[in-house]
């Protein structure tokens, strides 16, 4: 009986296995095995029977970790070259990985190119021109045994087939941009500080006739960074004498994207009315050497002599994903003396009028100080009004955080970063922007134009203790120019609860607030300076449950034009008049303009 039970037993087993298995051999060989995709139909079938005729079988799928295309076969369609396939897999009998591209053409799909790497996994897959053939490249990059450092490939596609273009060096994060203005996608490296290298920014660039890299710009980084919190390419850079000319820029903003997306740039041209000469800025040709090149400091007049129109950039937000079905298409900156009393904070519709506000005192001393970062001598960076370039908000090693900006200095033929002062014992801690708050910048008023943090603590009492006490977020532009930092506008921002709140310009100074985050408020109050206490309420903001809101509402509250449908929170405000200083009472139509979702 035992012998005829466990043979039953072994019989059930086997059938349990080729049911919901698909067979034992193949189901319980391990999780890679498990991606194996389901029989195809179509070209999907006809792309699966080349992949396994370049495997020489049996293969396994292998997924991109990070980025937009999460397919193992991502399914791509140019308008000049025609449809084709990017496959990523291993063989049972291989331990490297390969790619595989293959072609629609002529009724038929066929493989152009099959590359092998020794490499542990796939951290993503880009599609950019970087080359300027109009074209997009292959960027692959590759998670490799032992070390955290990825490695990078770049394959191209022609009329005789697929190459590859040489990449020798690693990198924690890529970035895919054009940093050069050149109207061409370039490629940057950021490597975090290991015992043997500080940490570092390559750029990458490339030429349609070339196979390697013709330019090579390289610049070192602040070394207490130990991650890349958000990275954002874009206009980071204003030129306020132009700006305030008869410059005028036309802009279709920027597209936000995963880091090393696929998603298709979108083109905004930005045309220079004043009668500047247009030019191409292409100032790396064949004569650009692998090796670093140093330049002699440019003095404050002079001006480099190339000028360009720009492309607005994207903003690249680094961010986790799972991984998506495998076989869905995807579409994809002091002198230590300087004048800064034309630099008082300003609302963002006020450019206007800054050489009007030179005679002016400002109201609070302390307010007007922290309206301003001076940030060191950087000569004549530019002479456009605007300038792309990459802004990098890090985690630092001691747990605060900060911004770095990086974009190509013409006048030095360099990349620079204006925010980061340069100390010779290589101590980047006088960095403006260090804050505790994992802030990151953003397009804050829409204006085309990065805007950084400065995050400082409000007014408050020396006993005044807990997390209560609201911060005040400085949204700051770097001006060339004068080669500061200049604020937008000043913010409240309640990450609690999801919004930001724009202080008007006229409580600067005056005017401090409070969290209660069991309540769900955030309240406003006059700033007693001679008390060195609060006042008295001028504003609350709530946050609702739709039931707590079916009890709150009243004639002394009003909803405000922001909710988050996802929840059906409600939020709303009330108002409180007071006597001690009526310039600084608030309307309500104030309040609804200056809350905005985070």
């Amino acid at each position: 009986m035992k012998g005829k039970n466990l043979k039953l037993i072994l019989a059930l087993m086997t059938a349990f296995c080729m049911i919901f298995a698909g067979g034992c051999s193949d189901g319980m060989m391990g999780s890679d095995s498990l991606l194996r995709p389901p029989r195809a139909t179509g070209d999907k079938a006809e792309i699966q029977d080349i992949i396994s005729q370049e495997a020489g079988g049996s293969y396994t799928l292998k997924y991109p970790q990070m980025g937009d295309n999460r397919s193992a076969i991502t399914m791509r369609n140019e308008d000049k070259d025609g449809e084709y396939a990017v496959a990523l897999y291993s063989t049972e009998s291989d331990s490297r990985l390969n790619v595989s591209i293959i072609t629609y053409s002529e009724d038929k799909w066929s493989c152009i190119g099959t590359f092998s790497n020794n490499c542990s996994g796939v951290d993503r897959v880009i599609f950019e021109d970087i080359s300027g053939d109009k074209t997009d490249e292959i960027i692959i990059g590759w998670t490799n045994y032992n070390s955290s450092r990825k490695s990078l490939t770049v394959y191209s596609m022609t009329t005789e087939g697929a190459y590859e273009m040489a990449v020798q060096e690693t990198y924690d994060e890529i970035v895919v941009g054009d940093i050069l203005g050149d109207q061409t996608n370039d490629i940057v490296l950021l490597s975090l500080s290991t015992q043997e290298e500080p940490s570092n920014a390559l750029l990458l660039q490339y030429s349609e006739q070339d196979k390697n890299p013709i330019g090579r710009y390289s610049m070192e980084i602040d070394s207490n960074i130990v991650s890349f919190e958000n990275i954002s390419i874009g206009d980071v850079a204003v030129n306020t004498e132009l700006a305030k000319s008869d410059v005028k820029l036309t802009a279709t903003g920027p597209t936000t994207v995963t880091s090393g997306s696929d998603t298709d740039t979108e083109e905004s041209s930005k045309k220079k009315e004043s009668g500047a000469e247009e030019s191409s800025s292409k100032k790396k040709t064949e004569e650009s050497s692998a090796e670093d090149d140093s330049s002699d400091d440019v003095s404050s007049d002079e001006s480099p002599s190339d000028s360009s129109n720009n492309e607005s950039g994207k903003t690249v937000t680094v961010t986790e994903k799972s991984a998506e079905d495998d076989d869905t298409d995807n579409e994809d900156t002091s002198p230590d003396a300087q004048d800064i009393d034309d630099e008082e904070s300003a609302a963002p519709d006020d450019e206007d009028n800054e050489d009007d506000e030179d005679d002016e005192e400002p109201d609070d001393e302390s307010a007007a100080e922290t309206s301003v970062v001076v940030l060191p001598d950087s000569g004549s960076r530019i002479t456009e009004a605007v300038k792309t370039g990459i802004v990098l908000d890090c985690k630092r090693s001691d747990n605060t955080y900060c911004t770095h900006i990086i974009y190509y200095d013409y006048a030095h033929d360099e990349l620079v970063d204006p925010v980061m002062e340069e100390v010779a014992d290589g101590n980047y801690g006088k960095n403006p922007t260090i804050r505790a708050d994992n802030i990151v910048s953003r397009d804050i008023n829409g204006d085309y134009i990065i805007d950084i943090p400065v995050v400082s603590g409000m007014m408050a009492s020396s006993d005044e203790k807990g997390s209560n006490v609201c911060n005040i977020t400085l949204w700051k532009n770097y001006d060339a120019k004068n080669n500061i930092l200049t604020t937008v506008f000043n913010t409240i921002i309640n990450k609690n609860d999801g919004y930001f709140f724009i202080i008007p310009e006229r409580w600067d100074g005056s005017v401090t607030a409070r969290t209660d985050a069991d309540k769900r408020e955030m309240t406003f109050y006059i700033w007693n300076s001679k008390t060195n206490s609060e006042g008295d309420k001028l504003l609350t903001i709530y946050r609702f449950t739709p039931q707590q809101w079916a009890d709150e509402q009243g004639d002394d509250i009003f909803m405000l034009d922001i909710t988050d449908t996802e929840s059906g929170t409600v939020f709303a405000a009330r108002i409180f008049i007071t006597n001690a200083n009526d310039e600084l009472n608030i309307k309500q139509d104030e309040v609804q303009s200056a809350v905005s979702l985070l």
